[in-house]
C-alpha cells in the first residue's frame, strides 16, 4: 500500500487505523487483545498494523487527529470499568446530536457481527446514531425495540421510530417491536400487555439482544419519561434519581431507586438488561453528567460515547475519589 494513500483514507477507516496502532505501540497491548477488544480477527489486527506503517500512519508518534483524545478513553476505561470509551472533541450546542451520534455511529459499525440482534432504547443522541451510522454489510441482522414508544408528540425520537430508520438504513433480516407505550395508565393494563402473545415474542427476542444502543436520561428541564398522564413527571420522582437507562432510575451512585411507576412501565428489565454483552450509552452536555456516571457506576452501559468536555469532567471527578 503506497504510503501517499493515507489521504484517500476514509475517516471511518483512518480513526479504525490510528486506534489498532496507539493499542499496539502506546498501550502495549498485543494483537489477540487488541483483536478481542475491537471484534475482529488477529489476522486481521496484523495487517492494520502493517498498513500502519506503509501509510505513515505510525513513524516516531501516532499521526492524526483521532488520537487526541485516545489516553484520556484509556483513563476512563480503567477508572471506570468500561470496554470502551469514545471522546468526541468540538461538540458545540448546534452540533451535539450530530457529531456524538456520528462516533458512536461508527463505532457500532465495527463492532457489529452477523447475526448479532441490535436493541435501541430512544432519544434525541439515539436519533442522531442511527441518522449518522455507516453502512453495515453484515447477515442475518434483527433490530428489536427495548422499552416502550413515547406518549408524546417527539415521534422521531421514539424507539419505535429509531427501529424502524435503523431498518432502512441497514439491511436488517427482521425488526421486532414493542406496540405499547413506555408508560401503562395503570398496572392492570401493564399486566394485561405483558400477557399477550404479540408482546411475550418480541420480548424473547429481546433476551438474546448482543448489542444495545441506549439513551441516558437525566432529571433536567425535560421529562424523563414525558407522557400524557403526568403533568409532571420529575417531580414526582424520588429526590434522590439523577437519570434513568430504559426507564430504570438510580441515585448517583448507580444504585437503583424504586418509583410509584415501576409496575406501569414497559421496558426491558434490569436483569435482562445487565446480560446484553455491549451496552453502548450515548449521551453529552456537562449538565448530564450525574446522569452518566450513575450509568457507568452501576454498570447500566459499558461502552461510553460522550463529548470531550463531559470526558474530562469524569476524570477529573475519578481522581477526586482516590483521594478520598
Amino acid at each position: 500500500m503506497a504510503a501517499n494513500s493515507r489521504e484517500h483514507l476514509s475517516e471511518a477507516t483512518r480513526a479504525l487505523y490510528t486506534r489498532v496502532a496507539y493499542y499496539y505501540h502506546r498501550r502495549g497491548l498485543t494483537q489477540e487483545e487488541i483483536a478481542q477488544s475491537l471484534q475482529m480477527s488477529r489476522q486481521r489486527v496484523n495487517r492494520i498494523l502493517s498498513d500502519c506503517v506503509d501509510l505513515g500512519i505510525v513513524e516516531i508518534r501516532i499521526n492524526s487527529d483521532d488520537a487526541n483524545y485516545l489516553e484520556l478513553e484509556t483513563q476512563l476505561e480503567g477508572y471506570y470499568g468500561l470496554k470502551t470509551v469514545r471522546v468526541v472533541g468540538g461538540v458545540t450546542p448546534e452540533n451535539l446530536y450530530s457529531e456524538i451520534g456520528r462516533h458512536a455511529g461508527r463505532y457500532l459499525s465495527e463492532i457489529i457481527r452477523d447475526g448479532d440482534v441490535i436493541g435501541f432504547s430512544r432519544g434525541r443522541t439515539i436519533s442522531g446514531v442511527v441518522s449518522q451510522i455507516p453502512p453495515i454489510n453484515h447477515k442475518n441482522l434483527v433490530a428489536v425495540q427495548l422499552m416502550g414508544g413515547w406518549n408524546n408528540r417527539q415521534n422521531t425520537v421514539g424507539g419505535d421510530d429509531i427501529v424502524h430508520r435503523f431498518s432502512e438504513r441497514i439491511a436488517v433480516t427482521n425488526t421486532v417491536m414493542l406496540y405499547a407505550p413506555v408508560l401503562m395508565q395503570d398496572k392492570k393494563l401493564r399486566e394485561s400487555m405483558v400477557c399477550e402473545p404479540s408482546f411475550t415474542e418480541a420480548y424473547k427476542t429481546i433476551k438474546t439482544c448482543t448489542i444495545a444502543v441506549l439513551g441516558i436520561g437525566w432529571v433536567g428541564k425535560d421529562a424523563l419519561l414525558p407522557t400524557s398522564y403526568e403533568e409532571d413527571f420529575n417531580s414526582s420522582l424520588p429526590e434522590e434519581v439523577v437519570g434513568e437507562v430504559c426507564a430504570h432510575f438510580y441515585n448517583i451512585e448507580g444504585k437503583p431507586v424504586a418509583s410509584k411507576f415501576d409496575d406501569r412501565i414497559i421496558s426491558i428489565s434490569h436483569k435482562d438488561l445487565m446480560h446484553i454483552p455491549f451496552r453502548i450509552g450515548v449521551s453529552g452536555q456537562l449538565e448530564k453528567l450525574p446522569a452518566v456516571l450513575g450509568a457507568v457506576r452501576g454498570g447500566y452501559i459499558n461502552v461510553l460515547v460522550t463529548d470531550s468536555e463531559t470526558a474530562l469532567a469524569m476524570y477529573k471527578e475519578a481522581l477526586a475519589k482516590e483521594k478520598e
